[in-house]
């Protein structure tokens, strides 16, 4: 059974997502052979971080939760289709989040695993953005940043397999 979302619960949502990443690039960090990997990878996490927060300040915000009510009257399959998103890129929690860099076989495998994570991100938040209309100004600023950490793992990868 469709349970539609709640306020609020999208971008609680978001902050787990940011929490998860930030879990995940802190353990390839302690494990990183390369001085390199350890430094991106530390401030990619610094990242998440960040982004946890702007999503935490968004989530209080009172017009966003206002937003949000759209969601719970929106069609069937919109829900369905953010359900999916949601179930398809996150992991359950954070200690997830770090066996799965733990278990990479290789550092690049690593780079390879945040690399398809900070892709499902970007659709999950783009759709996010749809969602919050007017109210997602703070998602283009993270979108960018997104988006630039694939470029940034990207040229990671490409060092490593050098």
């Amino acid at each position: 059974m469709l349970v539609p979302f709640a306020e609020g619960q999208i971008l609680e949502i978001a902050v787990e997502t940011e929490r998860q990443g930030a879990a995940f690039y802190d353990a390839l960090a302690t494990q990183a052979k390369s001085q390199r990997v350890r430094e991106e990878c530390e401030r990619l996490a610094e990242f998440e971080r960040e982004h946890e927060r702007l999503f935490r300040q968004l989530l209080a915000q009172e017009h966003s939760q206002q937003a949000l009510q759209s969601v719970q009257a929106g069609d069937v399959s919109d829900e369905r289709y953010l359900l999916a998103l949601v179930e398809s890129n996150m992991l359950p929690d954070e200690e997830a989040a770090r066996r799965l860099a733990e278990e990479a076989d290789s550092e690049v495998d690593a780079i390879n695993i945040a690399l398809q994570m900070e892709k499902n991100t970007i659709l999950f938040y783009r759709e996010l953005q749809d969602i919050l209309g007017e109210q997602a100004g703070v998602l283009a600023t993270i979108l960018d940043e997104e988006r630039a950490h694939v470029y940034e793992l990207n040229e990671l990868k490409q060092y490593l397999q050098q």
